[in-house]
């Protein structure tokens, strides 16, 4: 994966830079008939080509893993979501509650704030790394 993006900001060896989002119909606003009103997206990169405010930069990174940190991201707390409605609604079933839809519903959403904080956890070990899923190839 290949973009361009505008840097914003310079700051202890990181970079923001402004990245626009590809639209989904290809940015061909006259073959699907929607507005294609794409917003910007802001990362923060380490600045190892020593870019400037303003300067305009290529980024790559691998789309295997930025795939697999997406499903990361997505997945986790899906999957916490699910498993934690499974579980309360066969539990709370078994103990004879008789409002245990809802119940199960709320311990599901409860179950999902945790799954975000171990994504939040994975997303700060993966931050650490040395080689980050995307950077800075060249000023453009």
């Amino acid at each position: 994966m290949d973009q361009v993006g505008l840097v914003r900001k310079v700051l202890n060896g990181e970079a923001e830079v402004e990245v626009r989002r590809i639209s989904g119909c290809g940015e061909n606003c006259k073959g699907c008939g929607g507005g294609c009103n794409v917003p910007s997206h802001v990362v923060i990169l380490p600045n190892n080509i020593n870019a400037e405010v303003g300067d305009f930069v290529e980024i790559q990174g691998e789309t295997k893993n930025i795939l697999k940190y997406t499903m990361i991201i997505y997945m986790i707390p899906f999957a916490f979501l699910i498993i934690g409605i499974s579980l309360s609604m066969k539990i709370l079933k078994n103990m004879s509650i008789s409002s245990y839809e809802p119940l199960s519903f709320f311990i599901g959403l409860i179950f999902l704030a945790f799954g975000y904080l171990v994504v939040k956890f994975i997303d700060k070990k993966v931050g650490k790394k040395e080689e980050n899923i995307i950077k800075m190839t060249r000023i453009i």
